[in-house]
């Protein structure tokens, strides 16, 4: 594959992470095409590839859109994080190196200068350094098998991209609950790490219901 077909789909990728096309949107190749400056064919190409990550799909005779996500989808994805990634920090918290702590550290750093500065795109800023911590944490658990399975789930498109959907006290929270499970790391305090990474995810979730998707009555 080409240079100009990665470079669309970095490009449309992170758009759709951090929620700048909206589920449902229509990606149409002949606009994307003139947007981007090339050819359709990188961009049948990049859409292909979303589609293979679960980002796009593609409806016969309609083209390609942004996947949505309902409730259950959501909740599904956010109950088997809790799990794998509970684990995840519990094993770093016995395993992690030190460059790897420094690292996390360095994340936490840089969130909340970056909540404190707030330029015109901390949101989007805070959405990759959100991820970058989680990654960060999968691979301090010094498991492959587990780094490979739940890294993946980490980048759904609308669990990635919610930090745009934050008021300013859950994202004051959500930077809290960072330290919270880095310091129990630092602490090689494997049970707390677990606890405080699952109830983090947990509120995460029910955060993401109440902004998303309507309540039952």
């Amino acid at each position: 594959m080409g240079r100009p077909a990665d470079e669309v789909y970095r490009t449309l990728k992170s758009h759709i992470q951090t929620g700048h096309l909206a589920p449902g949107a229509h990606l149409v190749e002949d606009a994307l095409s003139v947007q981007y400056g090339v050819s359709r064919t990188p961009v049948r190409n990049a859409l292909r590839r979303l589609g293979d990550e679960g980002l796009v799909t593609v409806e016969p005779n309609r083209g390609a859109f942004v996947s949505t996500w309902n409730s259950d989808d959501t909740a599904e994805v956010m109950s088997i994080r809790a799990m794998l990634e509970s684990h995840a920090a519990a094993l770093a918290a016995e395993r992690r190196s030190t460059e790897q702590l420094a690292r996390m550290i360095q994340i936490c750093d840089s969130m909340e200068e970056c909540e404190r500065t707030r330029n015109e795109s901390f949101r989007d800023e805070l959405a990759q350094q959100n991820h970058d911590f989680h990654l960060t944490i999968l691979e301090s658990s010094a498991s492959p098998r587990l780094y490979n399975i739940t890294s993946n789930l980490t980048q759904a498109p609308l669990l990635i991209g919610s930090f745009h959907f934050y008021n300013d006290h859950q994202l004051k929270r959500s930077l809290d609950e960072h330290r919270e499970l880095v310091g129990a790391i630092e602490a090689s305090d494997a049970a707390a790490a677990r606890a405080i990474m699952e109830a983090h995810l947990r509120m995460s979730y029910r955060k993401m219901v109440s902004l998303h998707f309507s309540r039952p009555n």
